[in-house]
């Protein structure tokens, strides 16, 4: 509607101009028959007058097409942001198709490729590496600490494997709902999970170790299960992303150690 008003008018500008114009030519015309200078001078008003509407209506028509380029880069924009949300959406849709915890599985299912342990609900020890190598690299560039932490659920080693996926499921849900967004968990091996907390030092690591036993105990198999629990944190213990797991894996073997195998948290020495 907003277009459509515009160009009436620069139809009425062109209009006006054309007939200014051939008003200035008829003018000029009669003051040269019949010689008269006011004549001549009105002609001339209505020339510049002429010009004027033709200047006037030059710049609308450039500040309209103007607008319009505008308004289709814009649209272009919105298109290629409705593409990258499209995209988004179709890959969580992709992601949702892992069923939560515990859900049972159709026989012969293969799950090898999926990013979560559908047993656990915690993500593959295979993006572990990745993700920790990222997250320390931009604690490197920001001055940030980074704690790795380790949870293995008490006295399950030789237990059967049911009893274990149990375990960690438990320890899986428990982990999630207690961590923040910006942390990831991971499952390693049968009854072991690793949690990597950004921007976080040892005593807020040991806090969220604390808490995941707290809850665990609070939990429906509080009675049954316990977990023990080892800390590495960046830049304290290690300087690097396999070396910070080393020693977060060096410090839960002390934990089991100290607490006999049961419900205890310890931290990695300094690094030398």
């Amino acid at each position: 509607m907003i277009q459509a008003s515009k160009k009436r008018t620069d139809y009425r500008g062109v209009a006006m101009c054309a007939v200014l114009a051939v008003a200035a030519v008829a003018i000029g015309i009669a003051a040269v028959v019949v010689d008269e200078a006011v004549l001549g001078l009105a002609a001339a008003v209505v020339g510049v007058a002429a010009a004027a509407i033709g200047a006037l209506v030059d710049v609308r028509r450039t500040r309209a097409e103007d607008s319009l380029w505008v308004e289709r880069s814009q649209a272009r924009r919105l298109r290629r942001q409705l593409e990258s949300l499209q995209v988004a959406v179709a890959e969580e849709q992709r992601l949702a198709v892992v069923p939560p915890a515990g859900t049972d599985l159709p026989a012969g299912t293969d799950t090898t490729d999926w990013e979560i342990d559908p047993v656990s609900g915690l993500l593959r020890e295979r993006h572990l590496p990745v993700l920790l190598q990222q997250v320390v690299a931009a604690a490197r560039r920001k001055v940030l600490p980074v704690s790795v932490v380790f949870w293995e659920v008490d006295d399950l080693g030789a237990a059967p494997v049911d009893a274990q996926n149990q375990a960690l499921t438990a320890l899986g849900a428990v982990a999630w709902r207690t961590l923040r967004e910006s942390d990831a968990v991971f499952r390693l091996g049968d009854v072991v999970a690793v949690a990597v907390l950004v921007d976080t030092a040892e005593p807020g690591a040991r806090m969220v170790a604390d808490r995941v036993r707290e809850a665990l105990r609070a939990s429906p198999v509080g009675d049954s299960l316990t977990v023990s629990a080892g800390i590495a944190c960046y830049p304290t213990h290690a300087l690097d992303a396999a070396e910070l797991v080393a020693r977060a894996g060096r410090a839960l073997e002390l934990a089991r150690a100290a607490g006999h195998e049961r419900d205890h948290v310890a931290v990695a020495e300094q690094a030398g």
